[in-house]
Protein backbone atom coordinates (compact mmCIF):
# COMPACT_ATOMS: atom_id res chain seq x y z
CA UNK A 1 0.00 0.00 0.00
CA UNK A 2 1.07 3.36 -0.82
CA UNK A 3 1.57 5.43 2.57
CA UNK A 4 0.52 9.02 2.89
CA UNK A 5 2.61 11.21 4.15
CA UNK A 6 1.66 14.36 5.85
CA UNK A 7 3.69 17.46 5.31
CA UNK A 8 3.18 20.97 6.62
CA UNK A 9 4.33 24.24 5.50
CA UNK A 10 6.00 26.35 8.19
CA UNK A 11 6.09 30.11 7.29
CA UNK A 12 7.74 32.73 9.28
CA UNK A 13 10.56 32.22 11.76
CA UNK A 14 10.80 28.91 14.64
CA UNK A 15 12.67 30.01 18.63
CA UNK A 16 15.39 27.59 18.57
CA UNK A 17 18.52 27.09 20.58
CA UNK A 18 21.28 28.05 18.38
CA UNK A 19 24.28 25.91 18.99
CA UNK A 20 26.73 25.73 16.23
CA UNK A 21 25.67 29.09 15.21
CA UNK A 22 26.31 32.35 16.75
CA UNK A 23 23.46 34.02 14.54
CA UNK A 24 20.70 32.12 12.16
CA UNK A 25 21.13 33.21 8.03
CA UNK A 26 17.86 34.27 6.69
CA UNK A 27 17.55 31.85 3.37
CA UNK A 28 14.59 30.94 1.07
CA UNK A 29 13.93 27.78 1.92
CA UNK A 30 14.56 24.89 5.02
CA UNK A 31 14.03 21.70 4.30
CA UNK A 32 14.10 19.05 7.08
CA UNK A 33 13.04 16.15 9.05
CA UNK A 34 13.31 13.90 5.96
CA UNK A 35 15.21 11.63 4.31
CA UNK A 36 17.71 13.24 1.83
CA UNK A 37 19.55 11.25 -0.54
CA UNK A 38 21.99 13.57 -1.55
CA UNK A 39 23.70 11.24 -4.23
CA UNK A 40 27.05 12.83 -3.81
CA UNK A 41 30.24 10.77 -4.38
CA UNK A 42 29.78 9.38 -1.14
CA UNK A 43 26.03 8.76 -1.55
CA UNK A 44 25.33 10.16 1.77
CA UNK A 45 22.01 10.36 3.67
CA UNK A 46 21.13 13.99 4.91
CA UNK A 47 17.95 15.00 7.51
CA UNK A 48 18.09 18.81 6.03
CA UNK A 49 18.99 21.32 3.72
CA UNK A 50 19.13 25.73 3.39
CA UNK A 51 18.05 26.94 -0.01
CA UNK A 52 18.83 30.45 -0.87
CA UNK A 53 19.14 32.21 -4.43
CA UNK A 54 18.48 29.27 -6.79
CA UNK A 55 21.07 26.80 -4.64
CA UNK A 56 21.44 24.61 -2.28
CA UNK A 57 23.72 26.20 0.43
CA UNK A 58 24.33 23.90 3.41
CA UNK A 59 23.45 20.23 3.96
CA UNK A 60 23.45 18.26 7.72
CA UNK A 61 21.13 17.16 10.44
CA UNK A 62 17.83 19.16 10.96
CA UNK A 63 19.55 20.28 14.30
CA UNK A 64 22.49 21.40 12.40
CA UNK A 65 20.73 23.07 9.80
CA UNK A 66 17.88 24.46 11.77
CA UNK A 67 20.24 25.98 14.04
CA UNK A 68 22.20 28.12 11.64
CA UNK A 69 19.80 28.85 8.97
CA UNK A 70 16.19 30.57 9.35
CA UNK A 71 13.77 30.12 6.05
CA UNK A 72 11.46 31.98 4.33
CA UNK A 73 9.45 29.22 4.05
CA UNK A 74 10.49 26.12 5.90
CA UNK A 75 9.03 22.30 4.88
CA UNK A 76 8.97 19.36 7.57
CA UNK A 77 8.80 16.20 5.30
CA UNK A 78 8.10 14.08 8.80
CA UNK A 79 10.28 11.42 7.29
CA UNK A 80 10.35 11.58 3.27
CA UNK A 81 12.46 10.09 0.69
CA UNK A 82 13.66 12.99 -0.78
CA UNK A 83 16.27 12.98 -4.01
CA UNK A 84 17.76 15.31 -6.48
CA UNK A 85 15.09 15.96 -9.28
CA UNK A 86 15.47 13.02 -11.73
CA UNK A 87 16.61 13.87 -15.34
CA UNK A 88 15.71 11.37 -18.49
CA UNK A 89 18.65 11.57 -20.29
CA UNK A 90 17.27 10.20 -23.23
CA UNK A 91 14.11 11.60 -24.33
CA UNK A 92 11.89 13.82 -27.07
CA UNK A 93 10.24 16.32 -25.43
CA UNK A 94 9.40 18.42 -28.77
CA UNK A 95 7.74 15.25 -30.37
CA UNK A 96 5.82 14.12 -27.20
CA UNK A 97 4.32 17.68 -26.94
CA UNK A 98 3.36 17.54 -30.44
CA UNK A 99 1.66 13.47 -30.26
CA UNK A 100 -0.49 14.96 -27.28
CA UNK A 101 -3.17 16.07 -30.35
CA UNK A 102 -2.42 12.42 -31.49
CA UNK A 103 -4.89 9.44 -31.47
CA UNK A 104 -3.27 7.47 -28.55
CA UNK A 105 -2.80 3.66 -29.88
CA UNK A 106 -0.50 2.66 -26.90
CA UNK A 107 -1.56 -1.16 -25.77
CA UNK A 108 -4.06 -1.75 -28.62
CA UNK A 109 -4.13 -5.44 -29.01
CA UNK A 110 -5.39 -5.62 -32.74
CA UNK A 111 -5.61 -3.76 -36.07
CA UNK A 112 -9.14 -3.84 -35.75
CA UNK A 113 -9.12 -1.98 -32.32
CA UNK A 114 -6.71 0.49 -33.80
CA UNK A 115 -9.34 1.51 -36.10
CA UNK A 116 -12.05 1.99 -33.77
CA UNK A 117 -9.76 4.57 -31.81
CA UNK A 118 -9.10 6.55 -34.75
CA UNK A 119 -12.84 6.47 -35.39
CA UNK A 120 -13.47 7.70 -32.17
CA UNK A 121 -10.54 10.37 -32.24
CA UNK A 122 -12.04 11.49 -35.27
CA UNK A 123 -15.73 11.79 -34.44
CA UNK A 124 -14.30 13.92 -31.61
CA UNK A 125 -12.05 16.27 -33.31
CA UNK A 126 -12.92 16.72 -36.90
CA UNK A 127 -9.37 16.72 -38.45
CA UNK A 128 -8.44 17.03 -41.68
CA UNK A 129 -6.34 14.20 -41.31
CA UNK A 130 -5.20 11.58 -38.53
CA UNK A 131 -2.15 10.79 -36.82
CA UNK A 132 -1.80 8.23 -34.45
CA UNK A 133 0.97 7.20 -32.10
CA UNK A 134 2.68 3.99 -30.40
CA UNK A 135 0.56 1.23 -32.02
CA UNK A 136 2.84 -2.35 -31.54
CA UNK A 137 2.06 -5.09 -33.65
CA UNK A 138 3.80 -7.50 -31.78
CA UNK A 139 0.99 -7.55 -29.11
CA UNK A 140 -1.19 -8.68 -31.54
CA UNK A 141 -2.15 -12.92 -32.21
CA UNK A 142 -0.94 -12.03 -35.60
CA UNK A 143 2.55 -10.44 -34.90
CA UNK A 144 3.34 -9.04 -38.60
CA UNK A 145 3.12 -5.35 -39.61
CA UNK A 146 -0.37 -4.72 -40.93
CA UNK A 147 -1.36 -3.70 -44.35
CA UNK A 148 -3.49 -0.78 -45.34
CA UNK A 149 -6.58 -1.86 -47.22
CA UNK A 150 -8.92 -1.80 -43.65
CA UNK A 151 -7.29 1.51 -42.80
CA UNK A 152 -7.80 2.78 -46.30
CA UNK A 153 -11.38 1.85 -46.56
CA UNK A 154 -12.35 3.23 -42.99
CA UNK A 155 -10.54 6.79 -44.24
CA UNK A 156 -10.58 6.97 -47.97
CA UNK A 157 -10.75 10.72 -48.08
CA UNK A 158 -8.34 12.30 -45.15
CA UNK A 159 -4.49 11.38 -44.50
CA UNK A 160 -3.42 9.09 -42.01
CA UNK A 161 -0.07 8.80 -40.67
CA UNK A 162 0.38 6.41 -37.65
CA UNK A 163 3.17 5.77 -35.88
CA UNK A 164 4.70 2.82 -34.45
CA UNK A 165 5.61 2.89 -30.80
CA UNK A 166 9.65 2.81 -31.83
CA UNK A 167 8.71 5.71 -34.26
CA UNK A 168 11.03 4.05 -36.93
CA UNK A 169 8.18 2.51 -38.74
CA UNK A 170 5.47 4.66 -40.41
CA UNK A 171 1.59 3.02 -40.98
CA UNK A 172 -0.43 4.95 -43.85
CA UNK A 173 -3.00 4.79 -45.67
CA UNK A 174 -3.49 5.29 -49.99
CA UNK A 175 -4.16 8.82 -49.89
CA UNK A 176 -1.39 10.00 -47.90
CA UNK A 177 0.61 7.87 -50.25
CA UNK A 178 -1.27 9.77 -52.83
CA UNK A 179 -0.24 13.36 -51.14
CA UNK A 180 3.15 11.72 -50.78
CA UNK A 181 3.44 11.37 -54.44
CA UNK A 182 5.53 8.26 -54.08
CA UNK A 183 5.13 4.95 -56.34
CA UNK A 184 6.55 1.69 -56.12
CA UNK A 185 10.36 1.72 -57.71
CA UNK A 186 10.66 5.41 -57.14
CA UNK A 187 14.01 6.35 -56.79
CA UNK A 188 13.92 8.01 -53.76
CA UNK A 189 12.75 5.03 -52.00
CA UNK A 190 15.94 3.60 -49.81
CA UNK A 191 16.35 -0.34 -50.16
CA UNK A 192 14.53 -2.10 -47.92
CA UNK A 193 12.42 1.08 -46.60
CA UNK A 194 9.11 0.59 -48.29
CA UNK A 195 7.25 -2.77 -47.74
CA UNK A 196 5.68 -4.66 -50.53
CA UNK A 197 2.88 -7.03 -51.37
CA UNK A 198 3.80 -9.78 -53.78
CA UNK A 199 2.73 -7.59 -56.75
CA UNK A 200 4.76 -5.08 -55.98
CA UNK A 201 2.42 -2.58 -54.66
CA UNK A 202 3.15 -0.78 -51.31
CA UNK A 203 1.48 -2.54 -48.55
CA UNK A 204 1.23 0.97 -46.48
CA UNK A 205 4.03 0.31 -43.90
CA UNK A 206 7.32 2.48 -44.55
CA UNK A 207 10.69 2.47 -42.34
CA UNK A 208 12.98 5.16 -41.50
CA UNK A 209 13.75 8.54 -44.06
CA UNK A 210 11.26 7.16 -46.46
CA UNK A 211 8.42 6.70 -43.86
CA UNK A 212 9.48 10.31 -42.46
CA UNK A 213 9.42 11.93 -45.83
CA UNK A 214 6.03 10.77 -46.32
CA UNK A 215 4.55 11.72 -43.08
CA UNK A 216 6.23 15.10 -43.35
CA UNK A 217 3.21 15.64 -45.93
CA UNK A 218 0.98 15.75 -42.71
CA UNK A 219 0.85 19.76 -41.91
CA UNK A 220 2.97 21.01 -38.88
CA UNK A 221 1.07 22.72 -35.53
CA UNK A 222 1.70 26.73 -35.69
CA UNK A 223 4.05 28.10 -33.23
CA UNK A 224 1.13 29.26 -30.67
CA UNK A 225 -0.47 25.18 -31.01
CA UNK A 226 2.95 23.61 -30.16
CA UNK A 227 3.47 26.65 -27.78
CA UNK A 228 0.20 25.53 -25.68
CA UNK A 229 1.19 21.43 -25.81
CA UNK A 230 4.61 22.16 -25.00
CA UNK A 231 3.29 24.08 -21.70
CA UNK A 232 0.81 20.89 -21.18
CA UNK A 233 4.02 18.39 -21.74
CA UNK A 234 6.13 20.82 -19.39
CA UNK A 235 3.50 19.77 -16.42
CA UNK A 236 3.24 16.40 -17.38
CA UNK A 237 7.23 16.15 -16.75
CA UNK A 238 7.11 18.26 -13.45
CA UNK A 239 4.27 15.84 -12.39
CA UNK A 240 6.26 12.95 -12.80
CA UNK A 241 9.26 14.18 -10.65
CA UNK A 242 11.65 15.64 -13.75
CA UNK A 243 13.44 18.79 -13.70
CA UNK A 244 15.61 17.79 -16.77
CA UNK A 245 14.95 16.35 -19.71
CA UNK A 246 16.75 15.56 -23.37
CA UNK A 247 14.96 17.14 -26.46
CA UNK A 248 16.67 15.02 -29.15
CA UNK A 249 17.34 15.48 -33.20
CA UNK A 250 15.21 19.22 -33.08
CA UNK A 251 15.08 21.30 -36.24
CA UNK A 252 15.98 24.94 -36.43
CA UNK A 253 12.88 26.12 -36.36
CA UNK A 254 12.01 23.93 -33.00
CA UNK A 255 14.84 24.93 -31.34
CA UNK A 256 13.67 28.45 -32.21
CA UNK A 257 10.54 28.42 -30.38
CA UNK A 258 12.11 26.29 -26.79
CA UNK A 259 14.99 29.40 -26.50
CA UNK A 260 11.83 31.73 -26.44
CA UNK A 261 9.98 29.90 -24.62
CA UNK A 262 12.83 29.80 -21.81
CA UNK A 263 13.81 33.42 -22.45
CA UNK A 264 10.32 34.06 -21.61
CA UNK A 265 10.39 32.59 -18.82
CA UNK A 266 7.46 29.68 -19.60
CA UNK A 267 9.98 26.88 -20.25
CA UNK A 268 11.03 26.19 -16.66
CA UNK A 269 12.15 22.76 -16.89
CA UNK A 270 15.99 21.99 -17.49
CA UNK A 271 16.57 20.54 -21.66
CA UNK A 272 19.45 19.79 -22.96
CA UNK A 273 18.51 19.92 -27.03
CA UNK A 274 20.15 17.53 -29.79
CA UNK A 275 20.96 19.01 -32.58
CA UNK A 276 19.52 17.38 -36.25
CA UNK A 277 22.34 17.85 -38.64
CA UNK A 278 20.95 19.84 -40.80
CA UNK A 279 22.28 22.91 -42.96
CA UNK A 280 20.28 25.29 -41.03
CA UNK A 281 21.48 24.29 -37.63
CA UNK A 282 25.26 24.31 -38.68
CA UNK A 283 25.17 28.18 -39.69
CA UNK A 284 22.76 29.07 -37.01
CA UNK A 285 25.10 27.52 -34.15
CA UNK A 286 28.91 27.60 -34.66
CA UNK A 287 29.79 26.82 -30.97
CA UNK A 288 27.94 25.36 -28.21
CA UNK A 289 25.12 27.39 -26.14
CA UNK A 290 24.45 27.04 -22.56
CA UNK A 291 21.83 28.96 -20.34
CA UNK A 292 20.82 28.09 -16.96
CA UNK A 293 17.04 26.31 -18.45
CA UNK A 294 18.06 25.34 -22.10
CA UNK A 295 21.88 23.76 -23.57
CA UNK A 296 22.34 23.40 -27.17
CA UNK A 297 25.77 21.17 -26.93
CA UNK A 298 25.51 18.03 -29.00
CA UNK A 299 24.56 16.68 -32.54
CA UNK A 300 22.37 13.64 -32.55
CA UNK A 301 22.77 11.08 -35.38
CA UNK A 302 21.55 8.17 -36.28
CA UNK A 303 23.65 5.00 -37.50
CA UNK A 304 20.70 2.28 -37.72
CA UNK A 305 16.78 1.39 -37.07
CA UNK A 306 15.04 -0.20 -34.60
CA UNK A 307 15.00 -4.20 -32.99
CA UNK A 308 11.24 -4.09 -33.21
CA UNK A 309 10.72 -2.98 -36.68
CA UNK A 310 14.06 -5.06 -38.06
CA UNK A 311 15.45 -1.81 -38.80
CA UNK A 312 18.66 -2.33 -36.16
CA UNK A 313 21.98 -3.37 -38.42
CA UNK A 314 23.14 -6.44 -37.44
CA UNK A 315 25.57 -9.05 -39.07
CA UNK A 316 23.99 -11.35 -39.73
CA UNK A 317 20.72 -12.00 -40.46
CA UNK A 318 17.28 -11.49 -38.06
CA UNK A 319 16.88 -14.83 -36.59
CA UNK A 320 12.74 -14.56 -37.62
CA UNK A 321 13.55 -12.94 -40.71
CA UNK A 322 16.10 -14.79 -42.54
CA UNK A 323 17.80 -12.25 -45.35
CA UNK A 324 17.05 -9.06 -43.61
CA UNK A 325 20.51 -7.50 -42.11
CA UNK A 326 18.54 -4.08 -40.67
CA UNK A 327 19.24 -0.77 -42.46
CA UNK A 328 21.82 1.59 -42.38
CA UNK A 329 20.41 5.20 -42.33
CA UNK A 330 23.36 7.21 -42.14
CA UNK A 331 26.11 6.68 -45.02
CA UNK A 332 29.72 6.74 -43.60
CA UNK A 333 30.83 9.65 -44.95
CA UNK A 334 28.55 11.90 -43.99
CA UNK A 335 28.30 10.26 -40.38
CA UNK A 336 32.28 11.62 -40.68
CA UNK A 337 31.41 14.66 -41.95
CA UNK A 338 29.61 15.27 -39.13
CA UNK A 339 31.92 13.58 -36.35
CA UNK A 340 34.41 15.86 -37.84
CA UNK A 341 32.38 19.15 -37.83
CA UNK A 342 31.39 18.37 -34.24
CA UNK A 343 34.95 17.99 -33.19
CA UNK A 344 35.75 21.40 -34.74
CA UNK A 345 33.10 23.23 -33.12
CA UNK A 346 33.69 21.66 -29.54
CA UNK A 347 29.85 19.73 -29.68
CA UNK A 348 28.99 15.96 -28.45
CA UNK A 349 28.11 13.51 -30.37
CA UNK A 350 25.05 10.91 -29.42
CA UNK A 351 24.36 8.55 -31.61
CA UNK A 352 21.53 5.93 -31.91
CA UNK A 353 22.83 2.59 -32.57
CA UNK A 354 21.00 -0.78 -31.66
CA UNK A 355 22.66 -3.23 -33.94
CA UNK A 356 25.93 -5.22 -33.09
CA UNK A 357 26.99 -3.64 -36.70
CA UNK A 358 25.47 -0.62 -36.18
CA UNK A 359 27.21 -0.29 -32.57
CA UNK A 360 30.32 -1.60 -33.95
CA UNK A 361 30.69 0.97 -36.70
CA UNK A 362 30.01 3.78 -34.02
CA UNK A 363 32.48 2.50 -32.32
CA UNK A 364 35.24 2.64 -35.27
CA UNK A 365 34.26 5.83 -36.29
CA UNK A 366 34.57 7.48 -32.70
CA UNK A 367 37.66 5.78 -32.38
CA UNK A 368 38.89 7.99 -35.26
CA UNK A 369 38.34 11.57 -33.38
CA UNK A 370 38.60 9.73 -29.49
CA UNK A 371 42.01 8.99 -28.02
CA UNK A 372 42.16 6.88 -24.58
CA UNK A 373 41.34 9.38 -21.24
CA UNK A 374 39.11 11.62 -23.18
CA UNK A 375 36.58 13.34 -21.12
CA UNK A 376 34.30 14.75 -24.54
CA UNK A 377 31.77 12.01 -23.62
CA UNK A 378 30.58 10.98 -27.31
CA UNK A 379 27.21 8.73 -26.69
CA UNK A 380 26.18 5.62 -28.09
CA UNK A 381 22.42 5.80 -27.61
CA UNK A 382 20.43 2.56 -26.48
CA UNK A 383 23.13 -0.10 -27.27
CA UNK A 384 20.79 -2.98 -27.35
CA UNK A 385 22.41 -5.31 -29.12
CA UNK A 386 26.32 -5.46 -28.43
CA UNK A 387 28.47 -7.95 -29.79
CA UNK A 388 30.67 -9.70 -26.66
CA UNK A 389 34.04 -8.26 -27.72
CA UNK A 390 32.84 -4.78 -28.19
CA UNK A 391 31.77 -4.09 -24.49
CA UNK A 392 35.28 -3.77 -23.74
CA UNK A 393 35.51 -0.68 -26.55
CA UNK A 394 33.44 1.79 -24.64
CA UNK A 395 35.67 1.92 -21.31
CA UNK A 396 38.96 2.37 -23.70
CA UNK A 397 38.00 5.09 -25.51
CA UNK A 398 35.35 6.41 -22.38
CA UNK A 399 32.27 5.82 -24.80
CA UNK A 400 29.24 6.98 -22.90
CA UNK A 401 26.32 3.94 -23.17
CA UNK A 402 23.16 5.65 -22.59
CA UNK A 403 20.60 3.09 -21.61
CA UNK A 404 16.51 3.07 -21.23
CA UNK A 405 15.47 0.60 -18.76
CA UNK A 406 12.03 0.27 -20.19
CA UNK A 407 13.24 -0.52 -23.30
CA UNK A 408 14.30 -3.93 -22.11
CA UNK A 409 10.84 -4.86 -20.09
CA UNK A 410 8.90 -3.58 -23.30
CA UNK A 411 11.05 -5.94 -25.65
CA UNK A 412 11.91 -9.12 -23.51
CA UNK A 413 8.07 -10.72 -24.99
CA UNK A 414 10.15 -10.65 -28.24
CA UNK A 415 13.78 -9.76 -28.67
CA UNK A 416 15.00 -13.10 -28.60
CA UNK A 417 12.35 -13.84 -31.80
CA UNK A 418 14.77 -11.21 -33.75
CA UNK A 419 17.94 -12.43 -32.55
CA UNK A 420 18.14 -15.62 -31.31
CA UNK A 421 19.53 -17.19 -27.95
CA UNK A 422 23.44 -16.30 -28.36
CA UNK A 423 22.70 -12.73 -29.48
CA UNK A 424 20.41 -11.86 -27.03
CA UNK A 425 22.37 -12.71 -24.32
CA UNK A 426 24.10 -8.53 -25.06
CA UNK A 427 20.64 -7.75 -25.63
CA UNK A 428 19.60 -4.63 -23.37
CA UNK A 429 22.54 -5.79 -21.28
CA UNK A 430 22.59 -2.75 -18.48
CA UNK A 431 25.13 -3.91 -15.81
CA UNK A 432 28.07 -4.94 -18.80
CA UNK A 433 27.49 -1.40 -20.33
CA UNK A 434 28.23 0.30 -16.73
CA UNK A 435 31.04 -2.35 -15.96
CA UNK A 436 32.53 -1.54 -19.29
CA UNK A 437 31.77 2.12 -18.66
CA UNK A 438 32.26 2.93 -15.02
CA UNK A 439 28.85 4.76 -15.37
CA UNK A 440 25.53 5.05 -17.90
CA UNK A 441 23.12 8.09 -18.11
CA UNK A 442 19.32 6.66 -18.01
CA UNK A 443 16.26 7.54 -20.29
CA UNK A 444 13.14 6.84 -21.76
CA UNK A 445 12.92 7.42 -24.96
CA UNK A 446 9.88 9.36 -24.53
CA UNK A 447 6.85 8.98 -26.24
CA UNK A 448 8.36 5.63 -27.43
CA UNK A 449 8.32 4.59 -23.30
CA UNK A 450 6.30 6.99 -20.56
CA UNK A 451 8.02 9.67 -18.75
CA UNK A 452 7.21 8.15 -15.70
CA UNK A 453 10.47 7.47 -13.48
CA UNK A 454 9.14 5.38 -11.03
CA UNK A 455 8.81 2.49 -14.16
CA UNK A 456 12.09 3.18 -15.25
CA UNK A 457 13.42 2.75 -11.50
CA UNK A 458 11.35 -0.40 -11.83
CA UNK A 459 12.70 -1.84 -14.71
CA UNK A 460 16.21 -1.30 -13.96
CA UNK A 461 16.01 -2.88 -10.44
CA UNK A 462 13.75 -5.67 -11.30
CA UNK A 463 13.62 -6.62 -15.08
CA UNK A 464 9.96 -7.58 -14.79
CA UNK A 465 6.45 -6.49 -16.30
CA UNK A 466 4.21 -5.07 -14.27
CA UNK A 467 3.20 -8.34 -13.01
CA UNK A 468 6.49 -9.45 -11.94
CA UNK A 469 6.89 -11.35 -14.78
CA UNK A 470 8.98 -12.95 -15.69
CA UNK A 471 9.94 -14.16 -12.05
CA UNK A 472 13.44 -13.29 -10.89
CA UNK A 473 13.75 -11.09 -13.83
CA UNK A 474 14.31 -11.41 -17.72
CA UNK A 475 18.33 -12.33 -17.68
CA UNK A 476 18.48 -11.15 -13.97
CA UNK A 477 22.16 -10.93 -14.01
CA UNK A 478 21.67 -7.71 -16.06
CA UNK A 479 19.64 -6.55 -13.04
CA UNK A 480 20.35 -3.18 -11.39
CA UNK A 481 21.51 -1.84 -7.95
CA UNK A 482 19.21 0.58 -6.27
CA UNK A 483 21.94 2.62 -6.09
CA UNK A 484 22.92 2.66 -9.66
CA UNK A 485 19.56 3.53 -10.79
CA UNK A 486 19.58 6.05 -8.54
CA UNK A 487 22.52 7.33 -9.75
CA UNK A 488 21.73 6.56 -13.35
CA UNK A 489 17.92 8.94 -13.02
CA UNK A 490 20.19 11.75 -11.43
CA UNK A 491 24.28 12.06 -11.17
CA UNK A 492 24.88 10.12 -14.36
CA UNK A 493 22.43 11.46 -16.25
CA UNK A 494 23.86 15.37 -15.51
CA UNK A 495 27.44 13.58 -16.39
CA UNK A 496 25.90 12.51 -19.65
CA UNK A 497 25.35 16.31 -20.33
CA UNK A 498 27.91 17.51 -18.75
CA UNK A 499 26.11 19.30 -16.48
CA UNK A 500 27.50 17.27 -12.90
CA UNK A 501 28.74 20.12 -11.63
CA UNK A 502 25.34 22.31 -11.67
CA UNK A 503 22.97 19.27 -11.14
CA UNK A 504 22.53 15.55 -10.17
CA UNK A 505 22.91 15.50 -6.64
CA UNK A 506 22.08 17.78 -3.63
CA UNK A 507 25.38 19.55 -2.83
CA UNK A 508 26.39 22.87 -1.16
CA UNK A 509 26.42 25.11 -4.59
CA UNK A 510 24.37 22.91 -7.16
CA UNK A 511 21.00 24.25 -8.45
CA UNK A 512 18.63 23.47 -5.82
CA UNK A 513 16.72 20.58 -8.29
CA UNK A 514 15.04 18.03 -5.85
CA UNK A 515 11.71 15.81 -5.26
CA UNK A 516 9.77 14.61 -2.65
CA UNK A 517 8.45 11.62 -3.07
CA UNK A 518 5.12 9.21 -1.87
CA UNK A 519 7.24 6.09 -0.50
CA UNK A 520 11.29 5.16 -0.18
CA UNK A 521 12.29 3.95 -3.42
CA UNK A 522 15.42 2.69 -2.23
CA UNK A 523 13.86 0.70 0.58
CA UNK A 524 10.08 -0.36 -0.31
CA UNK A 525 9.48 -3.77 -1.43
CA UNK A 526 10.16 -4.14 -5.42
CA UNK A 527 6.52 -4.42 -6.38
CA UNK A 528 5.60 -1.75 -4.89
CA UNK A 529 7.58 1.07 -6.59
CA UNK A 530 5.35 1.49 -10.07
CA UNK A 531 2.83 3.24 -7.84
CA UNK A 532 4.63 5.63 -5.83
CA UNK A 533 4.69 8.97 -7.38
CA UNK A 534 6.51 12.68 -7.05
CA UNK A 535 4.60 14.74 -4.38
CA UNK A 536 6.49 17.62 -4.92
CA UNK A 537 8.52 18.91 -7.24
CA UNK A 538 10.93 21.72 -6.98
CA UNK A 539 13.45 23.45 -9.60
CA UNK A 540 15.89 26.15 -8.78
CA UNK A 541 14.75 26.37 -5.21
CA UNK A 542 11.01 27.36 -6.84
CA UNK A 543 7.86 24.52 -6.74
CA UNK A 544 6.83 23.99 -10.07
CA UNK A 545 4.54 20.83 -8.56
CA UNK A 546 1.57 20.43 -7.48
Amino acid sequence: MKKFIKMSLVLGALTLSVNSCSTRQKVDLVVYNACIYTVDTSFSIHEAFAVDKGVFLAVGSTQEIRDCYKGRKELNLQGAAVYPAFNDAHSHFTMFAHGLSHADLRGAQSEEEIIERLQKHYELYKPDFLEGDAWDQTLWENKAFPTNEALSKAFPDIPVYLYRVDFHAYWVNDKAIELAGVKPGDPSIKPGEALLHPDGTFTGIFLEDTGAAISATAPSPNNATLKKYMMEAQNICFAYGLGSITDGGLLLHEIELLDSLQKEGLLKIRTDVWLTPSEENFARFQEPYLSDRLDITTIKLYIDGALGSRGALMYKPYSDDPGNYGIQVTSDEDFLDVCRLAQERGFRVSTHAIGDKGIRKVLDFYAQFLTPGNDLRWRIEHAQVVAPEDFKRFGELNIVPSIQPTHATSDMGWAEQRVGPERVKGAYAFKDLIQAAGWAPFGTDTPVEVFNPAYTFFAAVSRTNLQMKPEGGWYPEQILSREETLKGMTIWAAMGSCREKEKGSIEPGKWADFVVWTDDLMTIPIEEIPETSCQMNFLGGEQVFP
